[in-house]
């Protein structure tokens, strides 16, 4: 007998139904299993990363009018490491002003102090607090004295300004050490550059550079994120937040390739680049003895050198017509003029490298080992700003 058309489609769909309703089930079940075996992966990992140096992160503070410098959560120690493989790890702690220090500051004493200005470079997370510059120049001057840092990564010439009206009306230091590396000039312009929480030049109705806060509120998500070592891991550890950078660069004569690096900054001269940061050295040098309450004289400005080309005479002549080459000569040019103390540092490793063979970064990072942060040190204790603030109690 042959079943109306109708039932038959009837009996049709409700077989497809019953045939679609497992696979369907079947989907959910694979999704909920999906999802439950990343959960369980991310939970083991969560685990094996806490038993791992993952960087802890140092949780800066709020910048605004209350608070007006970038300064890190006081008294917090941290394990800061770098980069997927640990190749660095290192303890730090922070002091009750919220600068890198194993030891606190004291607005209150009368005996000599010279502040020691920069980025990274002094900020020195990667190397052990007493193999740092500032610790090696304060144990030299021992009870006598104090030698103070204050430096954060990303900082520039700008910021330095910044620092130095803090340091002036907090501490009143009778002299000031200024660390100077290749990215401090572009960058010191919000043109170039636009990180919370730190000061940069921007152009005032009258031509002239003026110094501009960008505040920073504290993100709602750090504490979370800190909470999490895998989570640390991958913001910090591997910074996700770049590799869309890394991703932008290919190899091959047709397409992106990554740009040349000389002293941590693009070594690309351009007339627009120079002319910009010719304008920032202007100013740095016009406002600096105003901003620190020093004359020029009781101020030295410490250039580093290109590294790791110094180390070879025929690499650094093949990088002196880079950015960091060319700013560095016109900073130094104009800082002797204007009757500032300029150590360069080029010379110093190039002398010290001829004598021991070690070099002054890590293998893996650009920054000062401590070696590097050895001959730092003791350049400045040959600096005539040195003796200044020290010669009557170092004799």
């Amino acid at each position: 007998m042959t079943l109306p058309r109708q039932r038959r489609v009837s009996v049709t769909a409700a077989a497809g139904a019953r045939i679609a309703a497992p696979s369907s089930r079947r989907r959910s079940l694979q999704v909920v299993s999906v999802l439950l075996a990343v959960l369980a992966s991310a939970i083991l990992l969560e685990l094996l990363f806490r038993w791992l140096p993952v960087n802890e992160g140092l949780r800066g503070l709020s910048v605004d009018e209350h608070n007006p410098v970038f300064r890190f959560t006081p008294y917090r120690t941290a394990v800061y490491s770098r980069g997927w493989n640990f190749s660095i790890v290192n303890h730090v702690r922070t002091n009750n002003y919220g600068f890198v220090n194993e030891h606190d500051y004291d607005a209150s004493l009368s005996s000599p102090l010279m502040a020691v200005i920069g980025d990274s470079f002094v900020e020195a997370v990667m190397v052990p607090f007493a193999q740092t510059g500032v610790a090696r120049l304060s144990e030299a001057v021992g009870s006598a004295g104090r030698v103070y840092g204050f430096g954060t990564s990303g900082s520039s010439l700008s910021q330095y300004l910044a620092y130095a009206r803090y340091v002036r009306d907090t501490f009143h230091p009778a002299g000031l050490t200024v660390v100077i590396v290749g990215n401090d000039f572009d960058e010191s312009l919000l043109k170039y550059k636009r990180e919370p929480g730190l000061h940069y030049f921007a152009d005032a109705p009258d031509g002239t550079l003026e110094l501009i806060r960008v505040d920073r509120p504290v993100p709602w998500w750090r504490d979370i994120l800190a909470g999490s070592s895998l989570g640390m891991y991958l913001y910090v550890n591997l910074e996700i937040r770049e590799v869309w950078k890394r991703l932008a660069y290919r190899s091959g004569p047709t397409a992106q390739s990554r740009p040349r690096f000389v002293g941590n900054t693009a070594a690309e001269v351009t007339p627009e680049r120079v002319a910009d940061s010719d304008r920032v050295i202007e100013a740095f040098l016009q406002q600096l003895p105003e901003m620190a309450g020093l004359s020029p004289s009781r101020i030295a400005l410490v250039i580093d050198g290109p590294r790791p080309e110094l180390y070879d005479h025929r690499a650094l002549n093949s990088v002196a017509d880079s950015y960091f080459a060319v700013m560095r000569s016109h900073l130094m040019d104009r800082a002797r003029k204007a009757g500032f103390e300029v150590v360069d540092m080029q010379s110093a490793f190039i002398a010290d490298f001829e004598r021991r063979g070690l070099p002054f970064e890590f293998a893996d990072d650009n920054h000062w080992n401590a070696a590097g942060h050895e001959v730092f040190a003791g350049v400045v204790r040959q600096s005539n700003v040195y003796r200044q603030t020290f010669g009557s109690v170092l004799q």
